[in-house]
């Protein structure tokens, strides 16, 4: 596990990087306040203390989340927390884990 910081947003705020069985799993707590942000990585929330750091830095994680074998944990993306980014020829999209666990 590693922990990294999320340039731009409250102080201090950290993500998580789990590897093993040659997955990852990045929880990124508040740099993505919601999967229209995946989409819309300029797309700022109020509580980022630092709108254009912030922004940079959800294009990478954006961008990071489309890798293979990358799954991303949102908090605060409601029912939908665990997901992949998918760029199925157009711009990246959020797309849920199911309930069974199939991709």
């Amino acid at each position: 596990m590693r922990i990294r910081i999320s340039a731009g947003h409250t102080a201090g705020h950290a993500e998580y990087v789990i590897t093993g069985g040659g997955q990852r799993l990045i929880a990124f707590g508040d740099a993505l306040h919601s999967p229209v942000q995946v989409d819309h990585p300029e797309l700022s929330a109020a509580v980022d203390h630092d709108p254009a750091r912030a922004a940079a830095h959800r294009a990478r994680l954006v961008a990071e989340l489309s890798e293979p074998d990358t799954i991303g944990f949102g908090i605060h993306f409601a029912d939908v927390v665990f997901g992949r980014v998918r760029r199925d020829g157009g711009a990246p999209a959020w797309q849920p884990l199911s309930p069974t666990g199939d991709h």
